[in-house]
């Protein structure tokens, strides 16, 4: 699976390693992660804050969608690749914890996690 980070692209063979690259880009500033295979969809984008995610599951170009559902209180900043950061409603925001999970799920099915809740774009 391949894993696309602001400090560059990786290949990963097994969840514990993707588990490894997604906790230590939880070290910096800000990540803006990208998981997918050997097609660009569908695929799993994580927005990293330390212990604080976004999580947008795109299941092809058409506009299939879907955004996490979070419940932290106030707005949370995330920065996309070489863009300031800006401010995600804590309504879509969940833990890092909930994050990994849903990427360890999502490295076994290639579909939509189903560890946490969605809200559809």
């Amino acid at each position: 699976m391949t894993v696309s980070t602001n400090a560059g692209e990786f290949e990963v063979q097994t969840r514990d390693e993707l588990e490894a690259l997604l906790r230590k880009s939880a070290l910096n500033p800000y990540d803006d992660i990208w998981i997918g295979g050997e097609e660009r969809y569908p695929c799993l984008a994580i927005l990293v804050n330390g212990d604080q995610a976004c999580i947008h599951y795109f299941l092809n170009d058409s506009g299939d969608m879907w955004q996490s559902a979070g419940d932290q209180e106030g707005d949370v900043l995330f920065a996309v690749h070489g863009e300031p950061p800006n401010p995600m409603p804590g309504s879509c925001v969940i833990s890092l914890d909930k994050a990994v999970k849903c990427a360890s799920q999502y490295f076994e099915t290639r579909e939509r996690p189903d560890c946490i809740d969605w809200n559809e774009l």
